[in-house]
């Protein structure tokens, strides 16, 4: 008999728990429907015979226990449960640790040291190797150990006994290659951007003097096409609350989060470049200030049409910090529209509600291909911006978040959950919890991929120039303006 379901995905009952030889698993009641496969089709509806089954889910469990979880009791392949794990394993356990249980795994079933039958003997030893081969292309860099690679070294003499010519073979091997060769040793310490790509270079034929001089949509641009090389490049586990606080540190399998670390970077140096900009010349005039004020909430405008969210913040944030907000004589010389359109703006990440309005936008844009210009809020402040609006609402492109958000649900998840029962064991819905985030993360990514920006290199020179104030020369500066109150 074959099962059929009403529906794309059978509704759930939960039944109750169950603990079973150091692992807790969480068991749903499914309900669902059988038909005789030898019955002629005219006549199947007749013959349809209904099942409640039990579902399985692991709650809490050793590692050994986490690891078998893997494959289901008849060897099939958990493929949620194994792209919830993969993400997030590196909380409570290092690559060479899981990678020694899954290896002992499949040797015990190839020995039969474990009691399966014939078919389902060989349903296990498949899908522990294709969980091998989806650890080793999706995640390459927990395999980065040089100089010895032993864990690659492993793979490649554990395939060659048991699975001899296969791929998994194969990919150790050439995966071993490459990084000997050094092709990949970037990925671990390199999460710059390279604006001397001769494919992605695009070098206008301008003398930047000032931010004045660049039209807004280029400047926007630049700053998407940085904040989208890194987002791209963002490792989502890095993000895990136990990572980016690096409370594990003294562990030996600790891993910085060197990829958060550039993009955070990056929104600095934005915010930091902002301030400077407006601050940099201590005798300049309130009405010359303000153009630049307005020069920045111009180019957050188009940020905003362009669905970056990381240097939208950026501006907003440092707009709203103490050295500029007191330049009571220069927002005064902002053109009153101009100010209301900030306010707009940084309405988007107001931290009431737990930034509903930034997660809202997160939700209605995320996917989408293209911004949505009916959907800009208070119409009336937007209204000199249609055009420029339609303009961008034939472009495709994808969303950058401010990552700060997720980084704050990571770290909450993080800090309000255990790691651990009280029994010792690991706490896996702590890890489920977590993956829904990252798994936001990961389709933010996906969609990135529809932006088609080239880099401007001359502009790039230019930004990374801009001297950047520490609070003590801001106070400073401010000090040697008259545009300030105290």
């Amino acid at each position: 008999m074959n099962p059929i379901t009403d529906g794309l995905q059978p509704s759930l009952k939960l039944w109750g728990e169950e603990e079973i030889d150091g692992a807790i698993y969480t068991v749903y009641l499914k309900k669902v429907r059988y038909h005789h496969t030898s019955i002629e089709s005219s006549e199947q509806i007749s013959h349809l015979e209904w099942e409640t089954i039990r579902v399985k889910m692991i709650k809490a469990g050793t590692l050994e226990k986490l690891v078998e979880s893997l494959t289901t009791d008849t060897g099939e392949l958990e493929s949620t449960y194994m792209n919830i794990f993969l993400s997030t394993y590196r909380s409570f356990a290092s690559p060479s640790q899981v990678l020694s249980i899954l290896l002992n795994r499949y040797e015990q079933v190839h020995n039969e040291g474990l009691q399966f039958s014939s078919d389902s003997k060989d349903q296990h030893k498949r899908t522990l190797e294709k969980v091998l081969l989806v650890w080793l292309d999706m995640y390459p860099e927990d395999f980065y150990e040089p100089p010895q690679y032993l864990s690659l070294i492993k793979i490649k003499e554990f395939a060659a006994k048991y699975i001899p010519g296969g791929v998994l073979e194969l990919r150790a091997r050439h995966r071993l290659l490459k990084y000997k060769k050094g092709e990949f040793a970037g990925f671990t310490n390199n999460h710059t951007v390279d604006f001397c790509n001769g494919s992605k270079l695009k070098s206008l034929s301008l003398n930047y003097l000032s931010i004045l001089d660049i039209p807004d949509r280029e400047f926007a641009l630049q700053l998407t096409y940085t904040d989208n090389e890194l987002f791209k490049k963002l490792v989502p586990y890095q993000c895990l609350g136990a990572a980016w606080s690096r409370r594990d540190k003294a562990s030996g399998w600790n891993i910085f989060p060197s990829t958060v670390t550039a993009t955070v970077n990056q929104f600095n140096a934005v915010s930091l470049r902002v301030i400077s900009t407006i601050l940099s010349d201590p005798l300049l005039k309130a009405a010359n200030r303000a153009r630049i004020v307005t020069k920045w909430i111009n180019i957050a405008q188009e940020l905003r049409l362009l669905k970056n969210f990381s240097s939208l913040k950026a501006i907003t944030a440092a707009l709203q910090s103490n050295s500029i907000h007191r330049l009571s004589k220069v927002w005064l010389s902002v053109p009153r529209e101009k100010i209301e359109v900030f306010s707009e703006l940084a309405k988007i990440f107001s931290e009431e509600n737990n930034q509903t309005n930034c997660r809202e936008l997160l939700i209605k844009e995320g996917s989408a291909k293209f911004v949505n210009a009916v959907g800009l809020s208070n119409k009336q402040c937007f209204k000199g911006l249609e055009k420029i609006a339609n303009d961008h609402a034939c472009t495709m492109q994808g969303t950058i978040p401010y990552l700060g958000t997720f980084l704050t649900d990571l770290t909450m998840i993080d800090a309000a959950i255990p790691d651990y029962l009280p029994n010792g064991l690991i706490n896996f819905d702590k890890k489920r919890k977590e993956f829904e985030t990252l798994a936001q993360i990961k389709l933010l990514q996906s969609a990135a991929n529809s932006y088609d920006i080239q880099a401007n290199k001359e502009f790039q020179t230019w930004f990374n120039s801009i001297p950047v104030f520490d609070e003590k020369e801001r106070y400073c500066k401010l000090k040697r303006s008259s545009y300030y109150f105290c």
